[in-house]
């Protein structure tokens, strides 16, 4: 028996899940954010941040959508609507400006996801016509 994928994605949802039992009211949230096998090692990333502090990608999102120039609606931010050829729910985290084609941050199912920002805008003012 060795680690293989499937194994490890079991691995990580359990560790997950205990690092945020264990952190719960403690200020942090804790997601995990990916890790390399072999056959007899595992080694997991593990991001923690603080909940009630803003990203760098909220932070440049905030900030660029400001600007006149550009084409990031402000209201979009935080905003949860429909996206996608499953039409899931997301919610606009941030913006990541060293990512030219894959720019926005999204949560989907409660992972953090990469978007093109004229899809996501798209579907955003589509969302708040109807």
């Amino acid at each position: 028996m060795g680690f293989d994928k499937q194994v490890c994605k079991e691995l990580g949802v359990t560790v997950e899940a205990a690092l945020r039992e264990a952190l719960k009211d403690s200020g942090f949230d804790v997601t995990l954010a990916g890790g390399k096998f072999e056959a007899l090692e595992f080694v997991m990333k593990v991001k923690f941040t603080f909940t009630d502090g803003e990203t760098r990608a909220h932070k440049d999102y905030r900030e660029h959508a400001a600007l006149s120039y550009t084409s990031f609606p402000p209201d979009m931010l935080d905003a949860t609507f429909s996206y996608g050829r499953a039409g899931d729910a997301v919610t606009v985290l941030g913006w990541l400006p060293n990512r030219p084609k894959l720019d926005i941050l999204l949560r989907v199912n409660g992972k953090e996801k990469v978007a093109p920002s004229a899809h996501v805008i798209r579907a955003y003012e589509q969302s708040i016509k109807t």
